[in-house]
């Protein structure tokens, strides 16, 4: 009788569906560096080709409003120059250099140091105050005030208002946050792992030592965390093409799958899209390719 109950419950087994493997789930964010120095049509065209080759992936347009204030600039242009790459799933947020001109229109005092670069600024150039580090070089109060000023020149220029955040050259420490918490931010990408950097600046070199200090536990493989109860940090941990080339970008996402951390964060400048968009218009295929082999899903956030 055991037996024919074992005979019976097999066959029942078999007629069973099998149970699909479980698909896991990788979170990617392409974040795009709006630096506010130049539009040029040959990095907006890189821009745009990417998105008709990529129309799936949504891009987060972290903006430095600067554009808006240089002398002569028709505003409606520049707005409408930078919209030229935008697709409707794309989200809207916040980048900061503290450049001249912006500190300035802001009413905040300008400081020209410290600096990431190690070379003084120059000044006779709309690019002044670019490499000042934000979080050593100005108040929490000034901060507040920079990045409210700040926000409100995308939003009276027909952006969203920015919810989203990176501090320039990655300047970003308690003042800036509590900047941003005060600014009702969601989402910061400040964080980077030095050591991303050092194929493009010493060791020795101010931006090195600079982020060592501020962000000195991060790692490529770092995750998302609260800073706040509504500010999270997602860290920039695929850095941005400038600083890393697609084997490299290969390389980080197999260490975080094996790792089985699911946030990746990598990204561009505009700037300098037309040298090194590439980068990831080679590593994305790649990167679709072995996850699909390795049974992972791609969430292209937005």
């Amino acid at each position: 009788m055991q037996s024919i109950n074992r005979t019976l419950l097999l066959l029942v087994g078999l007629l069973l569906p099998i149970p699909a493997m479980a698909t896991e789930t990788m979170q990617l964010w392409v974040t795009v560096d709006w630096e506010g120095l130049s539009l040029e049509e040959d990095n907006l065209q890189t821009m745009r080709t990417f998105r008709e080759k990529f129309p799936h992936i949504p891009l987060l347009h972290l903006i430095n409003p600067a554009y808006f204030i240089q002398p002569g600039v028709n505003r409606a242009q520049i707005g409408s120059h930078i919209r030229s790459t935008f697709l409707p799933h794309d989200t809207i947020g916040l980048h900061l250099h503290a450049i001249r001109s912006l500190v300035e229109y802001c009413g905040v005092k300008f400081q020209a140091t410290p600096s990431i670069a190690d070379a003084q600024e120059d000044c006779t150039h709309n690019s002044c105050g670019y490499s000042v580090s934000l979080e050593y070089a100005y108040s929490q109060l000034e901060l507040t005030q920079l990045v409210a000023c700040s926000s409100q020149l995308l939003a009276s220029n027909g952006f969203q208002h920015p919810r989203h955040f990176r501090a320039g050259a990655w300047q970003s420490g308690p003042k800036l946050q509590s900047a941003l918490q005060a600014n009702r931010f969601i989402w910061d990408s400040s964080s980077i792992d030095a050591n991303l950097l050092t194929g493009r600046w010493h060791n020795d070199s101010s931006m090195i030592r600079l982020l060592k200090t501020l962000h000195p536990q991060s790692t490529a493989l770092a995750q998302p965390y609260a800073l706040s109860t509504e500010l999270m940090e997602y860290p920039n941990n695929a850095a941005l093409a400038d600083y890393i080339n697609t084997k490299e970008l290969m390389r980080l996402f197999e260490q975080l799958i094996e790792a089985r951390q699911p946030v990746m964060v990598l990204g561009f400048h505009q700037e300098t899209a037309a040298d090194y968009l590439i980068q990831l218009e080679r590593a994305i295929p790649k990167m679709e390719k072995l996850a699909r082999q390795k049974n992972i899903r791609i969430e292209w956030m937005h």
